[in-house]
């Protein structure tokens, strides 16, 4: 079987990192770019001579041009400007979305049958925007998949257990209006409740909610990168081994939760052609309602949006 072709737009750090995980994984061949000449020539130099300690014969590939990504089975489009301490989600917006379009562009020109995954933030208003502008492209974004991680990370902490043990989900958008799905998370299979009381629930809701701004806050001029990228490549894997993975990935949102035409964060199914499907799972009242209140903060964002082509 031929190895996948898997191109990364962007090589700052989410994008590096990303480089890095796929490689790691030994997913296929990655091809690395961005508009600073050099730079992904040398982080794929660096990545590559750190391939012994991966047990990885699988390569970067820096590239200065765009077109070197031609004939891409899955791209990943990390570019554009980082999340910066006090920057509201209308600035980022501000900031990526002419980016992102330029991006896309390229991909439907010269990689049309690509699935393309958005990382860059922020991520339901510009994986609408893709999926609007160019409709035949395969487009889905990152989503709350990295919430889930950290939800589970600090579930693990406050119940003291392995993190191997915990399952989780958060679903939504990847904002401050997020929602850790307490009810269907558990630890060893034995429901939340059963094992934390309703003051550590609520605090694992909150770092949860708060664990982006609280990483900002301190690197001030960028967010997170390591554990996004890690994410990434799991999504990835799933793509390249056809695993049936299971992630809260930014989608058209089903008619039935009464929000069509808008992007939401819903758990789905990942396989070789992308995402396979979307997950129906119950949501109490109070869930549907801070769902509610998720598609109102897409929409007005989305109503903000000038067309840039």
């Amino acid at each position: 079987m031929a190895l996948a072709k898997i191109s990364v737009m962007g090589a700052g750090n989410v994008g590096g990192s990303c480089a890095a995980a796929i490689t790691a994984r030994r997913l296929g061949s990655v091809f690395l770019h961005d508009v600073v000449e050099d730079l992904a020539v040398g982080k794929a130099m660096d990545i590559n001579q750190a391939s012994p300690f991966f047990h990885s014969d699988s390569r970067v590939v820096g590239c200065n041009s765009a077109a070197e990504l031609a004939g891409s089975d899955i791209i990943i489009i990390t570019a554009g400007a980082p999340r910066r301490d006090g920057m509201t989600r209308r600035d980022l917006l501000a900031e990526n979305l002419g980016v992102l379009a330029a991006l896309a562009a390229d991909a439907a020109k010269d990689s049309p049958d690509a699935k393309v995954l958005i990382v860059t933030n922020p991520v339901e208003p510009l994986t609408w925007y893709v999926r609007n502008h160019w409709p035949n492209l395969n487009v889905f974004g990152l989503g709350c998949s990295l919430d889930t991680l950290r939800f589970r990370f600090f579930l693990a902490e406050e119940a003291r257990a392995s993190v191997e043990s915990v399952s989780g989900l958060v679903i939504g958008t990847h904002d401050d209006n997020m929602i850790p799905l307490v009810s269907h998370a558990a630890i060893g299979g034995v429901s939340l409740r059963h094992l934390l009381s309703p003051e550590q629930i609520d605090t694992v809701v909150n770092r949860t909610r708060e664990a982006g701004t609280s990483i900002v806050r301190r690197l001030k001029t960028r967010g997170s990168f390591y554990a996004a990228s890690h994410t990434v490549a799991a999504i990835v894997e799933a793509m390249v081994r056809s695993t049936h993975g299971v992630f809260p990935l930014s989608v058209p949102c089903p008619p039935h939760y009464g929000h069509d035409g808008l992007v939401l964060n819903l758990p789905s199914i990942v396989s070789a052609g992308g995402v396979e499907r979307i997950v129906d799972i119950d949501l109490s009242p109070e869930e549907l309602a801070a769902l509610n209140r998720c598609s109102q903060s897409v929409a007005e964002t989305i109503a903000s949006i000038k067309d840039c082509r």
